[in-house]
């Protein structure tokens, strides 16, 4: 989790990949946090990237219509384009807007931060999210990645996976080495997962000092990724209360989103 008042520019970047394809996207992440038009100044100062470099992103951008300039208040802005590129996705994640009714239903009883995370490679991914008003120190920011065997969204959703895709997993992550801290022993993780199992849900307060998520898996419907739904809050009133909250996720899935399932099917 992220001060809600933090940059996009201080939040943690893979070395990897290509830089220019890295700007480009979190110019897009910008804009989606800021969600109002910004001039060539508040872009570059707010990602700490050159204004040449970025006026010639932007330029490229523009030219592939991607995004709008607005010579008389001098702003940049997406387009419409940017919008439709990830309908499907959305469609595929999101389905008929069962799931993110579900989510806000679940943060009004709950009172905490609700997340959707996905697995993405060797780690989760929060997809969407719904914050919590009381929570204001706390922000969850869509797309932030956590490690799948330690947070309670990515236990959620190896619980559902056979010991050999786990230990497949770890070998994976031991090789690639950028995330060390994400491995764990293959016979703490099984046993962890084996608990997860039982008792239909995950939690973990690894992660952020002083918060607890617990996490529960959602039924997968054909060609729909396996996803988990989370809810955070500070520890202290998360962790005694965890089944308690595993029982209201599970209510409120059987409710809300298996009868729509059930009718899509």
């Amino acid at each position: 989790m992220l001060p809600q008042n933090a940059s996009t520019a201080a939040a943690p970047r893979a070395s990897a990949g290509v830089k220019s394809a890295r700007r480009v996207i979190e110019i897009l992440e910008l804009f989606d946090q800021q969600q109002r038009a910004l001039t060539l100044t508040q872009l570059s100062d707010k990602l700490g990237y050159p204004p040449s470099s970025t006026l010639a992103l932007l330029k490229s951008l523009q030219m592939l219509e991607y995004i709008a300039y607005d010579p008389g208040g001098k702003t940049y802005a997406p387009t419409l384009r940017v919008a439709m590129l990830g309908d499907w996705v959305r469609g595929q994640v999101l389905g008929n807007g069962a799931i993110v009714t579900l989510m806000a239903d679940l943060q009004v009883e709950t009172d905490a931060n609700v997340m959707l995370a996905i697995q993405n490679d060797l780690r989760t991914q929060y997809v969407h999210t719904v914050q919590s008003r009381k929570l204001l120190r706390y922000y969850i920011q869509p797309g932030l990645q956590r490690s799948i065997c330690r947070s309670a969204a990515g236990l959620a959703l190896l619980a559902q996976q056979s010991p050999v895709h786990i230990r497949k997993l770890l070998k994976r992550i031991a090789t690639r080495g950028d995330h060390p801290q994400d491995l764990v022993p293959e016979g703490e993780l099984l046993d962890t997962l084996q608990q997860v199992a039982r008792q239909g849900y995950a939690y973990s307060d690894q992660i952020t000092e002083g918060i607890g998520t617990v996490a529960i898996a959602l039924p997968v419907q054909p060609g729909q990724m396996p996803m988990a739904l989370g809810v955070a809050s500070a520890s202290g009133k998360i962790q005694p209360h965890a089944e308690a909250i595993a029982a209201t996720m599970h209510r409120l899935v059987a409710e809300r989103l298996i009868p729509n399932q059930n009718r899509s099917g």
